[in-house]
C-alpha cells in the first residue's frame, strides 16, 4: 500500500470515526440504560417484564444511533456546503481584484503609451527605464493574483494561505515572484500539513527579506514525473549570512532580538515533518539567497 493511500484511509477514518460523535452516542446509550437499571430496582421488575424492557431498550438505542447518525451526516453536509461557500466568495473576490486591475490597466493604456512616447522623444532612456520597471510590476501583480486564483477551485486552503501572504509581501514592498507550474489539486489528501508549512515559511521569508534592501522572495511549485512528487521552493533574500541552517529548526531557538513567541515555527514544522513519512524539506544558502525546498511525495 502506497503511502498516499495509506493517508487517504486515515483522513476516512477519521472523517467517520469523530471522538465527540462517538461520545455523544455512548452517553445517550449509557444514560438510558442506567435509568433502566434503576426503574428495575425500584420496581422490582419480574423476567417477562424485564425481557420486555431489553427489548424496549434495543429499539430506543437503536433510534438514538440512527437519529445521531442523521444529526451527525447533517453537520457535515453544512459544513461541506459552508466551505464551498467560502471557496467561491474567496475565488470571487480574487476575480473581482484581477478584473479590477485589468480595467483599469486598458483605462490607462493610451496614457501609458503617451507616456512611453514621450520618454522616447525626448531621448529620457534612464527615466524610461524606471517607468517601464513600475509598468512590469503592475503588469506581474496582475499575472500572479490570476495565475493562483485560478487554481483556488482546487485547493481553497493553499490558495488562500499564498494569495494572504502575497499581499503581505506587498505591503511590506518585498518582490514576490510566483510560478506555478503544477496543480494544486494534487496537494489535496495533504492540505492541512502542507498549508501550515507553507504559512510558516513564507511568513521567516517575509520576515527575513523585509530586513534586506534587496527585498526579494521567489516561490515555485513543480511536479516531478518520474519520482511523482511535488517539488515547492520558497527562496528569499536574507541579512543575517550566518545563519545556523540546523540549529533553526530547534524548539525555541531564534536569532530574533524579540525572544517572546518565537522559535516554535520551524519546530513545528520538524513535527509535521516527523509524523509524515511523505513530506521532506531541505534547507540551504548561498551568498544571496535562503532556500527552503519541500518534497511531496505520492
Amino acid at each position: 500500500m502506497s503511502v498516499s493511500e495509506r493517508s487517504l484511509k486515515t483522513e476516512r477514518l477519521k472523517d467517520i470515526m469523530n471522538y465527540k460523535d462517538i461520545i455523544s452516542i455512548v452517553l445517550s446509550i449509557l444514560g438510558l440504560v442506567i435509568s433502566n437499571i434503576q426503574l428495575v430496582e425500584i420496581l422490582k421488575i419480574s423476567n417477562e417484564s424485564m425481557s420486555k424492557i431489553i427489548l424496549y431498550d434495543v429499539v430506543i438505542c437503536t433510534v438514538i444511533i440512527l437519529i445521531n447518525i442523521y444529526s451527525i451526516s447533517n453537520r457535515r453536509v453544512i459544513k461541506k456546503m459552508e466551505e464551498a461557500k467560502k471557496s467561491l466568495e474567496e475565488k470571487n473576490r480574487n476575480l473581482l481584484e484581477v478584473t479590477d486591475n485589468i480595467r483599469c490597466f486598458k483605462h490607462d493604456f493610451n496614457n501609458i503609451i503617451q507616456a512611453i512616447d514621450g520618454y522616447i522623444y525626448l531621448d529620457d532612456m534612464e527615466s524610461l527605464q524606471v517607468y517601464f520597471k513600475s509598468l512590469l510590476e503592475e503588469c506581474n501583480h496582475i499575472k500572479v493574483v490570476d495565475s493562483i486564483n485560478c487554481q483556488v477551485i482546487d485547493n481553497p486552503a493553499i490558495c488562500g494561505v499564498l494569495l494572504s501572504k502575497y499581499r503581505m509581501a506587498e505591503e511590506k514592498n518585498i518582490q514576490m515572484n510566483v510560478d506555478l507550474l503544477a496543480s494544486f489539486k494534487e496537494l489535496n489528501e495533504k492540505t492541512f500539513a502542507v498549508s501550515r508549512m507553507l504559512g510558516i515559511l513564507l511568513d521567516n521569508a517575509i520576515e527575513a527579506t523585509s530586513e534586506c534592501e534587496e527585498k526579494i522572495i521567489n516561490f515555485e511549485i513543480i511536479k516531478d514525473i518520474k519520482r511523482n512528487k511535488l517539488v515547492i521552493t520558497i527562496e528569499n533574500t536574507y541579512k543575517d549570512k550566518d545563519v545556523d541552517t540546523c540549529k533553526i529548526f530547534e524548539k525555541n531557538y531564534t536569532t530574533k532580538k524579540d525572544k517572546g513567541n518565537t522559535g516554535l515555527g520551524l519546530w513545528k514544522i520538524q513535527d509535521i515533518l516527523r509524523k509524515d513519512n511523505s513530506l521532506e524539506l531541505f534547507t540551504t544558502k548561498d551568498e544571496k539567497m535562503f532556500k527552503q525546498k519541500l518534497e511531496i511525495y505520492f
